[in-house]
C-alpha cells in the first residue's frame, strides 16, 4: 500500500466523519399558496443583508414596493427552483392603502419554466397589515391569481391555453436592512 493512496484515503474517511455544520437563514416570513390541490409553504429568508425579498419606499410619491421572493426551504436564499414570488406596489392615499403592481410568479424550474399573473386583472391583494414593528415592517394580506403557464418565465411569454389558479396568504416582517428609501 502506497503512502500517497493511505493518505488520500485517510482524509477522504475524515472528510466523510467530521460533523456537517449547517447555518440556518434567518426566516422573516411565509407565503403560502395552493398550488395543484396541495397548499404549500414558502420562506421569506434573508443571511445578513443578503436575500432576494425587500422593500423600497418611494417619498416623493406615497409609494412602498415589496418584492416577497418565497424559497422553498428555510435554509436557502437564492434558490429560484420551486420559488414563489410575489411583487406589488402600495399607495398612500387619503389615510388609505391601494395596491397596485402586483405580479405572481411560480418558478416550477427556476426561471427555465412556470407560472406567471402579472397582468393587472390576473392577481387580486388584500392587505390586512402595514405596520412598523422592532425597527422592521410587518406586512399581511391575501392574494389570488390566475398566472399562465409558460416555457421560459424570462420571456414573459405565457400560454393562454394553460392556466392555473393560486390562492394564498402572506406574512412578513421585513427587517430594516431588507427596506431601502430613494
Amino acid at each position: 500500500m502506497s503512502h500517497l493512496w493511505f493518505r488520500q484515503t485517510a482524509l477522504a474517511a475524515a472528510l466523510v466523519l467530521t460533523p456537517t455544520l449547517c447555518v440556518a437563514q434567518d426566516v422573516f416570513g411565509t407565503l403560502t399558496a395552493t398550488i395543484e390541490s396541495t397548499e404549500r409553504n414558502w420562506f421569506l429568508t434573508a443571511d445578513g443583508e443578503q436575500s432576494q425579498s425587500h422593500g423600497l419606499t418611494i417619498a416623493v410619491a406615497n409609494l412602498q414596493s415589496f418584492s416577497l421572493w418565497g424559497q422553498p426551504t428555510e435554509n436557502t436564499v437564492a434558490e429560484a427552483k420551486d420559488s414563489l414570488l410575489l411583487k406589488f406596489d402600495i399607495m398612500s392615499v387619503g389615510g388609505k392603502t391601494v395596491p397596485l403592481n402586483v405580479s405572481l410568479t411560480y418558478l416550477a424550474d427556476g426561471w427555465a419554466s412556470g407560472w406567471l399573473a402579472d397582468e393587472g386583472e390576473q392577481t387580486a391583494l388584500s392587505l390586512t397589515t402595514l405596520e412598523e414593528v422592532d425597527g422592521g415592517l410587518l406586512l399581511e394580506g391575501r392574494f389570488s391569481s390566475t398566472a399562465y403557464y409558460s416555457n421560459n418565465l424570462m420571456t414573459g411569454q405565457v400560454d393562454p391555453s394553460q392556466k392555473m389558479q393560486i390562492d394564498g396568504t402572506f406574512s412578513a416582517n421585513l427587517p430594516e436592512a431588507l427596506l431601502k428609501e430613494q
